[in-house]
């Protein structure tokens, strides 16, 4: 076999396990979100920078590899940039077959990271979209006006208080 063969697997795998890592972060920001804990989701993000440095540093790698590939194997570059695909499509069939599952598994696992990511930023959009309506229906109960039996207007907050009822799991 040949040797940057080894070296692009190795790569993948690399890559696969970050990314794997990545996507289990995602899912432990998503119980933060959940959880309304703010500590917590602030340290899911700091790892899942640190992590995301790695993955990105690793990616780096893999492409520059590919692309001492084309040069050492004198592949045509059909596209400006360089893609998995085209690569793939470019290597005799035993190196192909060899690497086209690692390949699959990269894609598929950046798809469920990216579904991930898409999820909890929607989860977080939603959280401050009900914390916000909140705010406003404080803001507005305070602002209310109450009559008193003396018939004269007093504002809520002065002599009674309101009650705002949320349904967080809603």
């Amino acid at each position: 076999m040949l040797d940057w063969v080894e070296s692009l697997r190795s790569l993948f795998t690399n890559e696969i396990d970050c990314y794997k890592r990545l996507l289990e972060w995602e899912g432990k920001k998503r119980i933060a979100i959940h959880a309304a804990d703010g500590k917590a989701l602030e340290s899911c993000v700091k790892e899942s920078y640190h992590i995301m440095v790695e993955a990105s540093e690793l990616e780096r790698i893999r492409m520059k590899t590919i692309e001492d590939v084309y040069k050492k194997e004198q592949f045509e570059k059909a596209e400006a940039s360089v893609t998995l695909t085209h690569f793939l499509n470019q290597m005799d069939r035993e190196s192909n077959f060899k690497l086209k599952g690692f390949a699959q598994d990269l894609k598929a696992t950046v798809q469920d990271l990216k579904e991930a990511i898409l999820l909890n930023e929607k989860l977080l959009k939603t959280r401050k979209e009900f914390l916000q309506n909140t705010i406003d229906s404080l803001h507005e109960q305070a602002r209310e006006k109450v009559y008193t039996s003396s018939k004269q207007p007093i504002r809520r907050g002065q002599a009674q208080k309101s009650a705002v009822i949320l349904n967080a799991t809603a």
